[in-house]
């Protein structure tokens, strides 16, 4: 990303937001490099974006990640749509043996959430459906896509599959976090 103009503070920073989105792995020193500022410029920046250091990013994308619960992400079109596998186990089941609810929207939000790409507040609107009980062991299709996006809030829309039969759908609205 060779610069032949220098950019200005704010176009900067949404530059740097949108490129540590798609490279989470870049350190202060390559984006200084990319946009001919020094580390500290970066640093500042970052902070005030509340973006934190290249190591706190990657340890958050490994512990915090959908995978880590069970989620596994197959194809995922960041902003427009995805595709993934839930393979429940028998810590998901409640006292009468099916997986419980809460586990099953907890992988549906973490799931909206990798789709929008962003965080999002933990007061978004949810509107669930548990439509037949799942058994601990099952391998569910999870499928979402991004149905509209109004202002800073998204609508994402997320289906759990056992085969052909829709086992649980979630609609968010979710107030993304920038």
């Amino acid at each position: 990303m060779s610069r032949n103009f220098k950019m200005d503070k704010t176009q900067r920073r949404d530059a740097i937001q949108s490129l540590l989105r798609q490279h989470p792995c870049l350190t202060d020193g390559d984006l200084a490099e990319k946009f001919s500022v020094s580390r500290a410029t970066i640093r500042l920046d970052r902070q005030a974006l509340g973006i934190p250091q290249m190591r706190d990013r990657m340890e958050h994308l490994v512990a915090g990640s959908p995978e880590a619960r069970g989620l596994q992400i197959l194809d995922k079109d960041i902003g427009i749509k995805g595709v993934g596998l839930f393979q429940t186990s028998d810590e998901m089941a409640d006292n009468l043996g099916v997986v419980a609810a809460e586990k099953l929207y907890g992988a549906a939000a973490a799931f909206a959430e990798s789709l929008a790409g962003v965080p999002f507040a933990s007061t978004q609107v949810g509107n669930i459906k548990y439509k037949i009980a799942v058994k601990p062991g099952t391998a569910l299709v999870v499928k979402g896509r991004i149905v509209l996006v109004r202002g800073n809030k998204k609508h994402i829309y997320i289906s759990f599959f056992d085969g052909d039969k829709e086992v649980y759908r979630a609609k968010f609205i979710m107030q993304i976090l920038q």
